[in-house]
């Protein structure tokens, strides 16, 4: 076991120049190199368990070498004793000379000697050999092949291919769901069921980009995936998260809009009441006169109904009915139809209320979180197309990319070794307890 460990050495240190990139050229390098360094660590915690383990061999060699000797120099006493007691056992007591007692006694006592040194040679031997065996058994259980993070890393290593091209396809689905959706929502003449299939397939594209972040993350700490996907994972993932809090605020400020507009509506009808004060106090006083003529009293009356259908016509309360929007306004509004119905909504309330304060503020809150939905859209959707335009396919091999964008991923494949609790694990400490 130690010559299996020292020529496990010889090939850490050929690893190692490997690993340096010395001389290597072309795109296999970094694979090469990547995989060279991988290799060493394990190759290391090989050699640490083949050397521990073969110091505590060795001394169970030792062990069973002195039981053996033991062993066999208690059954040689014991065979020379038995072979003096035999042929006297076969004689009469009454016929033994004192010659004979005396070695019969002493053979008698030698055989008894004998029987005890083996019992202790393979007492000794039983009491090593089980202090021996823990002993190994505690250096085999250990991180190379008992850690659950071992185990976790050895799985995505082995399966990383299939995985990252799953991931591939699920992020393709994804982007193909979001294109949809957004071209149903740019429809004006879309079915319901059609609207409310393309929120439920959003729904699961938004989970499915959980999960690959999840799986991305675990790819790359454990070395066999980069940390450039785990990025654009987050970037889709707060873009998604900021997009729905900002239509949360959009249709929240339809309705605050709303009461805006309805309490301007009623400010103009008593304002235009205001102004027409005094002369609606003339007209009353005139009316009260029951002496006035037929013809006048008719048209103080109807200048009395001229003057409150003009207070009416002051009233510009919010509408209720939805505004048409086009392809572009839901494009704008970072692909939500609602949020375009929203934005055209305020726009609206706030042309006929451009000179009152509180119309004034609370369309400028819903239009911020228009920008933001719309911002957010942008970002997110930017961000995606260009990963898949310019990094190369692991499901379509002939898909063009740009190498320099590869490059820059992959300079972000590393070994998380602070995440890794095998690396440094102390086999060597332990072989010399």
């Amino acid at each position: 076991m130690t010559d299996t460990a020292i020529e496990i050495r010889t090939q850490i240190t050929r690893l190692r120049a490997l690993s340096d990139g010395t001389g290597l050229k072309g795109d296999y390098a970094d694979a090469l190199q990547d995989g060279a360094d991988r290799l060493r660590d394990k190759l290391g915690k090989v050699a640490d368990r083949y050397e521990a383990v073969a110091v505590k061999v060795s001394a169970w060699a030792e062990a069973v070498e002195d039981a053996q000797h033991q062993t066999a120099a208690a059954h040689r006493a014991a065979t020379a004793a038995h072979d003096i007691i035999t042929p006297l056992d076969a004689l009469p007591e009454a016929d033994l000379t004192p010659t004979q007692k005396s070695d019969l006694d002493h053979a008698r006592a030698s055989l008894i000697r004998a029987q005890a040194a083996f019992d202790g040679a393979v007492g000794d031997y039983e009491s090593d050999a089980r202090r021996l065996s823990g002993a190994i058994e505690d250096l085999l259980d250990d991180s190379l092949e008992d850690s659950c993070w071992s185990w976790t890393s050895n799985l995505l290593e082995r399966n990383a291919a299939w995985i990252n091209e799953a991931l591939e396809i699920i992020g393709w689905i994804a982007t193909v769901v979001a294109i949809a959706a957004v071209l149903i929502a740019c429809a004006p003449t879309a079915p319901a069921w059609l609207a409310l299939a393309a929120s439920w397939a959003i729904a699961g594209a938004e989970a499915a980009t959980y999960g690959t972040a999840l799986v991305h993350t675990a790819l790359a700490a454990t070395g066999n995936g980069t940390w450039a996907d785990v990025g654009l994972d987050v970037v889709a993932i707060l873009t998604l998260r900021m997009g729905k809090a900002a239509e949360q605020g959009v249709t929240a400020g339809v309705d605050a809009t709303r009461v805006a507009s309805r309490q301007a509506a009623k400010d103009a009808v008593s304002a235009a009441r205001a102004e027409q004060s005094g002369a609606r106090q003339e007209i009353a006083r005139e009316l009260r006169n029951r002496s006035i003529a037929k013809p006048r009293r008719q048209f103080l009356e109807g200048q009395l109904k001229r003057m409150n259908a003009r207070a009416r016509a002051a009233a510009k309360y919010p509408s209720q009915h939805e505004p048409e929007v086009s392809a572009a306004d839901v494009f704008n509004a970072g692909g939500s139809r609602e949020s375009a119905v929203s934005r055209k909504i305020n726009a609206h309330e706030l042309a006929k209320h451009a000179d009152n304060p509180a119309v004034q503020e609370v369309t400028r809150r819903a239009e911020s979180h228009a920008v933001r939905n719309q911002q957010a859209f942008v970002v997110g959707s930017t961000a995606d197309l260009a990963d898949k335009s310019l990094g190369s396919s692991g499901i379509f091999e002939r898909k063009p990319s740009v190498k320099p964008y590869d490059d820059a991923k992959n300079s972000l494949r590393f070994h998380t070794s602070w995440l890794d609790p095998d690396i440094g694990s102390p086999i060597n400490a332990r072989a010399q307890t």
